[in-house]
């Protein structure tokens, strides 16, 4: 892709005009972007640097090199398995049976998403506001979880009696090496101990989605 059809694509992705990207961008003179247009002169380091800091979704090694990449990888959405089975925001046992099926039930886009990485509906009010019921929670399994926790992130701790439990995860003042402190975001909710020994796999909150409108 040459320059000219370089921003050709940007003015379609922004369903802008020449004139007002011109002035997205803090280009006095719309002659440069004419100019690209019809391939008169190229895309500068100056107007990339500029096309780059008004838009920071658009790849800066597209605009000068042959990147076919138009976007920064951080915006492009993947789709990510939705699984049957819900986090629950307290210590409540689960709805679901420990040992019913994990299944995907429709597919949710989500940006800075992993190959590996799943979601899954939320339930209770402890983790409210962050996490309401309702929400859905792009997960990432933490494999060495014995050896490095990473406190003060939200987790979903799977417990080895089938319960699934969303909790932000702290420093234990009671036996550290031993237990965990589970913290709910609802002020209503204590805080609780949780033994390591109860932990059957830990997954990682990566991002929130409050909006239903999935």
């Amino acid at each position: 892709m040459n320059d000219s059809e370089k921003i050709t694509a940007l003015l379609e992705h922004f369903s802008l005009k020449a004139t007002e990207f011109a002035s997205e961008i803090g280009l006095n003179n719309v002659q440069n972007v004419y100019d690209i247009q019809r391939g008169k002169s190229g895309i500068s380091k100056d107007v990339a640097n500029r096309i780059v800091a008004r838009y920071d979704c658009i790849n800066k090694n597209w605009l000068i090199s042959d990147d076919e990449n138009m976007l920064n990888d951080k915006t492009l959405f993947r789709l990510v398995p939705l699984i049957n089975l819900d986090a629950v925001g307290g210590f409540k046992i689960n709805e679901t049976t420990p040992d019913e099926p994990q299944y995907t039930i429709g597919m949710i886009p989500f940006t800075d998403a992993q190959k590996d990485d799943i979601c899954v509906p939320v339930s209770g009010d402890s983790m409210t506001p962050t996490c309401p019921s309702g929400s859905i929670v792009l997960i990432r399994e933490v494999k060495a979880w014995n050896e490095y926790f990473g406190f003060g992130n939200i987790f979903v701790l799977v417990l080895k009696d089938g319960r699934r439990i969303l909790k932000e995860v702290n420093k234990c003042a009671e036996n550290p090496s031993k237990n965990i402190l589970c913290v709910s975001k609802n002020k209503n909710v204590p805080d609780e101990p949780l033994p390591k020994s109860l932990i059957g796999g830990v997954w990682k909150v990566i991002k929130i989605l409050t909006d239903k409108g999935y």
